[in-house]
């Protein structure tokens, strides 16, 4: 049987969040009432001791930069291996429907067979 070594599953869970971030930020920008709800998510998360003060700032220049879509997204999907580990624990829990979380995959995993 093949197994994959942990450091390229690794890089193909990161590909698949990137991907999910970038259907999570489109929805933001077109729905602003999302990030209120990212907001509070952020809120509870440092409250609740899940993030760090330093994450905590990350999220929240992040979410600053919602007033300007481009900058938005580029902080959100930027490739350094540092926001790569904050998306792995996101704020944008909430943000998609299941039926929008699905197709988000199912459109993903196409991507990758291409």
């Amino acid at each position: 049987m093949f197994s994959r070594p942990k450091k390229q599953k690794q890089v193909i869970i990161d590909r698949q969040i990137l991907y999910m971030h970038d259907v999570i930020a489109q929805k933001c920008l077109s729905t602003p009432g999302c990030f209120d709800i990212a907001g509070d998510n952020l809120e509870r998360f440092y409250e609740q001791g899940m993030i760090r003060y330093g994450s905590y700032l990350l999220w929240q220049g992040i979410l600053e930069a919602r007033g300007q879509p481009a900058l938005f997204k580029s902080l959100l999907l930027a490739g350094d291996g540092r926001t790569a580990a904050l998306r792995r624990k996101t704020i944008f829990g909430g943000i998609l429907t299941e039926a929008e979380r699905e197709a988000a995959l199912t459109a993903y995993a196409a991507s990758e067979m291409a």
